[in-house]
């Protein structure tokens, strides 16, 4: 018995270690890439002497960043061109007139984050970046063994993200919600579970486009029903309009019942492989940057731009078949106006709203093997690129070398990824927001990427240049502002996601440290955007790319430490890996 506490306490243990480990590579990333480099006050090649003695002992590169209360270093077994780093060593901090001392993820994060701001924004970034390592630790300790991984490659890829976002400060924050609610519906550790319901007057349901109430019927068999997420049930019932309704018999709480459905990476969209929709639900609670609420003009816009883009999705099957938009064809909520106030009923509305999004049927599913990017590019529980064993496979298949095998993979994906995100923003005005969780990869028999789609049109965005207010005239006010950009604006985006979030991080899972490959796939992403910008009539975006400018990073740790709204966020300009892998190969 003694042994078996022991091994279950080091096995602990190392599961602690492994979510601070990685707490602390998602601080300094982003730390690196949104101050420290841009400002020159890091080496990623530091071979100064003074240096811990645990450092020393150590084989490979080591990275120093300067502080203004000292000096801190790390060891990483790679760094990519756009500054991107796996660290193998904790981080070692000496003030000045101090010695060497190894930090924790909150120390680290403290050290950081104090003379960028205020002591209360301060505060705040430091409780998430806790409740971020509490919540990781969580899930490590009740993921699902390999052997229980779902058939359904979609389903598997979207509940097989225990990392998440590679450069975000606090990546699996989620404020406000207990371990036993935390365990029943986060996708981390493969869970499935039931709705929660209300009986519900049928004048009260209201929808926009398409009529989900076929849906709603198969979830729950009966057509006087109305859902919401069991994270959403406990501030619905507090709701004093909700309570109103109560009393007048128009609302009643039945709890938890129905078909059980499967949350996806994005937590509060749920998938069941026979349902022709995955439903987007309302939360009120802090993932990452935002409150993932269902806003009302988010409901609006989102149908709407699936109106709006049927042309588009319609130029697309003819020029681009194999890059797919996912349209979101409905909205329902309830509509309590009658019993309070505008701003009383907006709030109902906004608890209670769902976003339903075209779900990929069983023949696509079962052709294609679809997987989310997201799930690719990150490590699997054993230390290892997720996309390794894909491009291992491809090689053994086409009975090529794995170098060959992960160019033609990159190019399959990158091809699509770039040619439909490029034609949509440069021919038709539409800021699609290609980061690796809405991107899906579909692929061949021979298990090279052959398709992609794009998903959330609630992100999607156009430039107010190629959309004039009277094609938007059917929305109101608020819901027209929400979906425009300005031209700066949708470059910043559309190059961020597709090449820095997505690509960028395709790139460094696929070269796997090997710098010479490295170099080969950015210049190939190099030819793919010259091609591009031939197709799309040389747009000044593409053309200053090529040339080498700058590619803009968002700031995520800067965002979250200011307290800024997503919308607002800044971004870094990164030196550009394509000019970057041309010097290289001319050297």
């Amino acid at each position: 018995m003694t042994l078996a506490l022991t091994t279950a306490s080091l096995h602990e243990r190392a599961l602690d270690g492994e979510a601070q480990r990685h707490a602390i590579e998602c601080l300094l990333n982003c730390y690196l890439r949104e101050y420290a480099l841009p400002r020159d006050e890091a080496s990623l090649d530091y071979r100064a002497q003074d240096l811990p003695m645990s450092l020393r002992q150590l084989n490979g590169q080591c990275i120093s960043i300067r502080l203004p209360s000292g000096r801190l270093v790390v060891r990483v077994d790679r760094a990519s061109v756009l500054g991107r780093c796996r660290f193998v060593s904790a981080p070692y901090f000496k003030g000045n007139g101090h010695s060497w001392h190894p930090l924790n993820a909150t120390e680290l994060a403290r050290l950081l984050c104090v003379p960028l701001s205020q002591p209360d924004r301060v505060g705040e970034m430091l409780q998430q970046v806790d409740n971020s390592l509490q919540i990781t630790r969580t899930f490590l300790r009740h993921t699902r063994a390999d052997r229980d991984q779902p058939t359904d490659s979609l389903l598997a890829s979207e509940q097989h993200q225990i990392w998440g976002h590679a450069l975000h400060p606090t990546p699996k924050s989620r404020e406000g919600i207990s371990q036993n609610a935390l365990l029943a519906c986060s996708p981390e550790v493969g869970a499935c579970f039931e709705l929660h319901w209300f009986r519900v007057d049928p004048a009260l349901i209201q929808h926009q486009g398409d009529d989900p109430r076929e849906t709603l019927y198969q979830l729950c068999g009966r057509n006087d029903l109305y859902p919401c997420h069991p994270w959403e049930v406990e501030r619905i019932l507090a709701d004093p309009l909700v309570r109103r309704a109560q009393q007048r018999g128009l609302l009643e709480y039945l709890g938890p019942q129905g078909l059980a459905l499967y949350p996806t990476s994005s937590v509060r969209t749920l998938y069941h492989p026979e349902l022709a929709y995955f439903l987007k639900f309302s939360m009120h609670v802090r993932l990452t940057n935002c409150v993932r609420k269902n806003a009302w003009y988010e409901l609006d816009s989102a149908v709407a731009l699936t109106r709006l883009l049927a042309p588009v999705m319609a130029e697309l099957a003819h020029a681009l078949p194999d890059f797919l938009l996912m349209p979101e064809p409905a909205a329902s909520t309830l509509d309590l106006s009658s019993l309070g106030t505008q701003e009383q009923a907006r709030e109902v509305t906004e608890c209670f709203g769902i976003l339903y999004r075209q779900n990929l049927d069983e023949a696509t599913r079962e052709r294609y093997q679809p997987q989310v990017a997201m799930a690719l590019f990150t490590w699997d529980l054993q230390g290892r690129s997720v996309c390794q064993s894909l491009v291992q496979q491809c090689a053994e298949r086409l009975r090529i070398d794995v170098a060959e095998a992960t160019l033609r993979w990159l190019d399959g994906y990158a091809r699509q990824l770039l040619g439909g995100v490029m034609h949509c923003l440069f021919r038709q005005g539409v800021v699609l927001e290609p980061h690796l969780q809405n991107t899906l990869l579909g692929f061949d028999a021979d298990g090279l990427p052959c398709r992609v789609w794009i998903r959330d049109l609630e992100g999607t965005k156009l430039v107010a240049s190629h959309w004039a207010p009277e094609r938007l005239s059917e929305l109101n006010e608020r819901t027209r502002a929400s979906l425009y950009y300005n031209e700066d604006k949708a470059w910043q985006r559309v190059a961020y996601c597709a090449l820095v979030n997505n690509l960028g991080e395709a790139i460094f899972h696929l070269a796997n440290a090997d710098s010479g490959l490295e170099n080969q796939l950015w210049m190939h992403i190099g030819t793919l955007l010259q091609a591009q910008r031939a197709v799309l009539d040389d747009p000044v975006q593409l053309r200053e790319l090529c040339a080498g400018a700058p590619l803009p990073s968002k700031e995520n740790f800067m965002t979250r430490l200011m307290m800024r709204a997503d919308r607002e966020a800044g971004y870094t300009a990164l030196p550009s890996p394509l000019f970057t892998a041309r010097a290289r190969a001319r050297s």
